[in-house]
Order: C-alpha cells, then sequence, then structure tokens
C-alpha cells in the first residue's frame, strides 16, 4: 500500500541493522538513513574483530586545534595596523611579546600567531616579505629582525639609546619616577649595564647630587641601590621642608620686629608733636 499515506513517502522504507524498517520517511532521507545504518553496521562488525585478534586495530587521526588563535585576542592581543610612529607599534610589540609568554606559545607557532593580528597596511607589508623568502621559510628570527627594520628602525633604536644614556632624574622627578625611565630606555644600551656593577654605576650617576652624595659606600646590588636611593631621597626631602619651616619662621619673627619698630617710631613721633 505504497500509495497510500503523505505523498512522496518513499514504497521501500529503510530497515536498521536487526531493527525494523523506519516508516514515513520522504525519498529525499530514506537513502541517507540506509547509509548511515550500514555504517553502523561496518563500525559494529570492525569492533567484533578487533576484540576477536590481538593486533590493534590503529584509532582515526584527528586534528588537533590550536586554541592559542583564540586566547591571545580573548587576552587583549589587539591587530595591527602598522603605523609611522615607532613608539607606537613598539607598545604593540611588547604586549603580544607578553601574551605569548603567558599562553606558553611555542616559537615554531609564534610567527602565524602574530600575522595572524596583521590588517591593513601592515598585512600588505607582511605578504610582500613572504613573497622574498619563497620557496624557503621565514623563521621567527628572521621575522623579528624584518619587523625591526620596518616598524623600529635604527634611527629610532639609536634615539633611545642615547635618551637612556644621558639620562638623569628630574629636579622634581622621584627616584621611583627615574627608576620606571631607567628600565624602559635600558634595553636599548645593553652594552652599557651589562653587569650588575655597571647597571648600578648608571643608575646612581643619573640621580639628583644631593641623593648622590648621602650613597657613601658604592652599592653593587641594583635592589638595594634603589632602597637606599629612596631613602636618601626622604631625609633630603625632610630636610627641605624643616629648611623651608625655619625660613618662614625666622621671616615672621623679623615681619613682627620690624612692624613692632615701625609702631614704637610712630608713637614716639606723635608724642613729640603733641609737647611742642
Amino acid at each position: 500500500m505504497a500509495s497510500q499515506g503523505r505523498e512522496g513517502v518513499g514504497a521501500e522504507a529503510p530497515i536498521p541493522p536487526g531493527g525494523a524498517p523506519v516508516a514515513g520517511l520522504p525519498p529525499e532521507y530514506a537513502q541517507i538513513f540506509q547509509m548511515a545504518f550500514q555504517a553502523q553496521a561496518q563500525a559494529q562488525a570492525q569492533l567484533l574483530a578487533q576484540a576477536h585478534t590481538s593486533t590493534p586495530v590503529a584509532a582515526p587521526v584527528v586534528p588537533t586545534i590550536d586554541r592559542n588563535y583564540e586566547r591571545i585576542r580573548k587576552m587583549r592581543a589587539t591587530e595591527f595596523e602598522g603605523t609611522l610612529d615607532p613608539e607606537i607599534d613598539e607598545r604593540w610589540w611588547e604586549k603580544v611579546e607578553d601574551v605569548m609568554n603567558l599562553v606558553n606559545c611555542t616559537p615554531e607557532n609564534r610567527l602565524s600567531h602574530v600575522v595572524s593580528l596583521f590588517v591593513s597596511n601592515a598585512l600588505i607589508w607582511w605578504r610582500f616579505v613572504k613573497r622574498g623568502y619563497e620557496p624557503r621559510e621565514i623563521t621567527w628570527a628572521k621575522f623579528q629582525k624584518e619587523f625591526d627594520d620596518k616598524y623600529r628602525p635604527n634611527m629610532y633604536r639609536d634615539k633611545k639609546r642615547m635618551e637612556f644614556l644621558n639620562l638623569v632624574q628630574g629636579d622634581d622627578q622621584t627616584v621611583a619616577k627615574y627608576e620606571l625611565c631607567f628600565a624602559a630606555l635600558a634595553k636599548y644600551a645593553p652594552e652599557a649595564i651589562a653587569t650588575q656593577e655597571d647597571h648600578c654605576y648608571r643608575f646612581e650617576q643619573g640621580l639628583r647630587p644631593e641623593i648622590k652624595r648621602g650613597l657613601a659606600v658604592r652599592i653593587t646590588n641594583f635592589k638595594t641601590l634603589v632602597e637606599s636611593a629612596v631613602r636618601m631621597e626622604e631625609v633630603v626631602m625632610e630636610d627641605k621642608k624643616k629648611g623651608e619651616e625655619k625660613r618662614k619662621s625666622t621671616y615672621a619673627i623679623g615681619e613682627s620686629s620690624r612692624l613692632t619698630k615701625r609702631g614704637t617710631s610712630r608713637s614716639l613721633s606723635v608724642g613729640s608733636g603733641f609737647y611742642t
């Protein structure tokens, strides 16, 4: 009675292995279900064969998905368009490097993860660089050099190096802020701070004279040096505060004495005129 029922229903319903026909399926689904049932039967037969043999059947290879592409974006690694400002480009690079370290990204994968963030001009530049290396693969080290030459050129790095070598603590700058500037620029002149002693010497030479004079002993541990400089800064500030208070007190006493003398002089003048 295949003609009965809804129009288009197949006359021969598929029969699953060991079961009754699945009735009421449209023709377009009947074949799909039949193929699925056959695949299931083959899989069951394979499992049975595997259970009766000592030779293991290799499991199918499932491709792994690198979740780091998603993770680096969730950790606020932003897209990079490529700018004409080396400082902006450098801040982006440092942020991406920090993210890569946090997700334990391997050196082999760093390149693909970084360039996945390129858009606009940066992406055009990357495609041009990549074509120049074909058919060879560009390494992470070579990519870093290409990026530096393009977005952090030698002129910019030389300028930053001179800023570090000439760095001194400003008159209104605290030791803490001076240390931050020192740390930010130190990477541009690694040869100047090759040892712990060099590091300390360079930092000490940039301190304000009144703080540097208080460091009587040469300190070769950077953490100890910074702590000593902060303590000396507090002493200097306290001395300045006391000196300012003393000057204000002296001025107030002098002003009071001057007014007293002026009042006495006026009284004598009035008295002298009265008796005249």
